[in-house]
This record gives C-alpha cells, sequence and structure tokens, in this order.
C-alpha cells in the first residue's frame, strides 16, 4: 500500500496547472490577468515574443507544491522589449505595449 501512496503524492507534486487568465486588448496594449494563488513574485517567470506570452511560476496551494504554465497567444503583435509585469494579490497582471508599425508613402510610378 505505500508504494500506491508514493507514486500518488509525486504526481501530486509534479502537476503542471494551466490557470485561469483574461486578454483584454486596449487601444494601443494587451493586458493579461492570470490566476496564480500561492505563487510569489520570486517563483514566477515571463518570457515574451511578438505573438505570445508565456507565464511560468510555482506556488503552495493547500500545503502542496505546483507549477503553473500558461501560454497566452496574443491576437495583435505585441512589443517584448516593453512589457511589464506586476504581482496584485495573487493576479499577475501583464501589460504588453502594441508593436509600433511603421509606414511609409509609396510613390506610385
Amino acid at each position: 500500500m505505500s508504494w500506491f501512496y508514493r507514486a500518488w503524492f509525486v504526481e501530486i507534486r509534479e502537476e503542471v496547472v494551466e490557470p485561469l487568465a483574461e486578454v483584454r486588448v486596449e487601444r494601443d496594449r494587451v493586458v493579461i490577468a492570470v490566476d496564480l494563488p500561492g505563487a510569489s513574485r520570486e517563483r514566477v517567470r515571463v518570457e515574451a515574443g511578438e505573438d505570445y506570452v508565456l507565464i511560468e511560476a510555482d506556488g503552495r496551494v493547500g500545503g502542496l507544491g505546483c507549477r503553473y504554465r500558461k501560454l497566452v497567444r496574443t491576437p495583435v503583435k505585441i512589443d517584448p522589449s516593453r512589457v511589464r509585469a506586476r504581482m496584485v494579490g495573487g493576479v499577475l497582471v501583464v501589460e504588453a505595449p502594441l508593436l509600433r508599425r511603421t509606414y511609409r508613402e509609396v510613390k506610385v510610378e
């Protein structure tokens, strides 16, 4: 019976949980709110590209460790060099400015 308990305990500790997220597109930015209960800001990692934001975190819920992982595909291109993130009461808020596009007038020949 002890082998079952050990296997069950390891599965719970190593499980990756996909947290709930909300994505809002505003006029000049994309705002992503991700629910990360039990995670501290020191244990959160955010990676951003032009069309995605990857969030990984370690937390403790109910005395057990858990690992969060969420890949958010943004509906518009964002500027990864200007992405900012902050923790507000167990919720990670990521603000990603839209990628500035440069336009030029094309002369018709």
